[in-house]
């Protein structure tokens, strides 16, 4: 029985497997705990295997990049992406499917500050840090970003706060609002 009736998906195009993929493991299985029913695309296959090792989970399969995993994300309520290198899935997913998509940004500007990294930041329903060491340089990029922080996943409660920020996210802002609620 699920506790909500949300989908949400998720988009992780990390290559390796480091400290945080485990954090993405552990808001997965957190997620699956609370009985949201999601699907996962990822780039790492060892990633994957890990996945799709739980129960009620519908993990894609491998992709190598942001078009692929647009292409290959079913219709959901929301969807996470996990790294800059997938936030051009999440601005196609908004701007042709009209799914909202939450972004994690883990403190460094991978993806760059040039437009196309902004118009994901500004086109994300909410930004979620883990800590407030960057808020300040992302509202410097754009001060009417909503950036919700959330500590560790591996915390009690981090799921649950997670889960907050997407019931919240479903809304889209219309176009040339300023996003703030």
């Amino acid at each position: 029985m699920r506790k909500t009736d949300l989908a949400i998906g998720h988009i992780n195009l990390a290559k390796s497997f480091d400290r945080t993929s485990e954090s993405f493991v552990s808001l997965v299985e957190g997620l699956q705990e609370k009985g949201v029913a999601q699907h996962v695309l990822v780039r790492n296959a060892t990633l994957a295997k890990k996945l799709d090792a739980m129960d009620d989970i519908a993990v894609g399969p491998v992709v190598r990049s942001a078009v692929m995993a647009y292409c290959l994300m079913p219709q959901l309520d929301i969807v996470h992406i996990h790294d800059m290198a997938a936030g051009q899935a999440g601005l196609l997913l908004a701007l042709t499917r009209s799914i909202p998509f939450v972004l994690t940004h883990r403190g460094d500007f991978e993806g760059g500050t040039g437009a196309l990294a902004q118009a994901i930041y500004r086109r994300a329903s909410r930004i979620i840090c883990c800590d407030d060491s960057e808020v300040s340089i992302l509202r410097h990029l754009e001060p009417t970003l909503r950036i919700e922080i959330i500590p560790d996943i591996e915390r009690s409660g981090a799921a649950d706060a997670h889960l907050r920020v997407y019931q919240n996210s479903q809304r889209m802002p219309t176009a040339g609002s300023s996003g703030i609620q």
